[in-house]
């Protein structure tokens, strides 16, 4: 278990989410603040037997409001870890390593101006 807490850093600036939900294979962590709101929601989904692969998912939802309460601006972020065979924790830890060290601001520039 992750724990009852969840610490993210936005815009340099320390989170620490509570969790408000867990599920036999999900968690989800949430914070409020005067005009922004973040949710992480962590979930595994596992194939009937004889399936093969795992999925973990880890998302990060942001929502912006104004003074008057309006939405602002809504985005997500997620990453999911996919293994198929073997060992679950065979180099997963590398494959997402080097994928997210990839994920610069300016990368994410990049795609969210649809470069590719």
């Amino acid at each position: 278990m992750i724990g009852d807490t969840f610490p993210l850093t936005y815009k340099t600036v320390a989170k620490t989410l509570l969790k408000i939900n867990q599920d036999n294979y999900s968690a989800t962590y949430f914070l409020a603040e005067a005009l922004i709101e973040f949710k992480v929601t962590i979930s595994h989904t596992i194939p009937k037997k004889g399936g093969t692969g795992e999925s973990h998912l880890v998302r990060l939802d942001i929502i912006e409001y104004d003074a008057d309460g309006v939405v602002l601006s809504e985005r997500a972020t997620w990453t999911v870890i996919k293994t198929f065979f073997g060992r679950q924790h065979v180099d997963t830890d590398g494959t997402a390593d080097a994928i997210l060290g990839w994920m610069t601001p300016a990368n994410v520039d990049k795609i969210v101006a649809r470069e590719s």
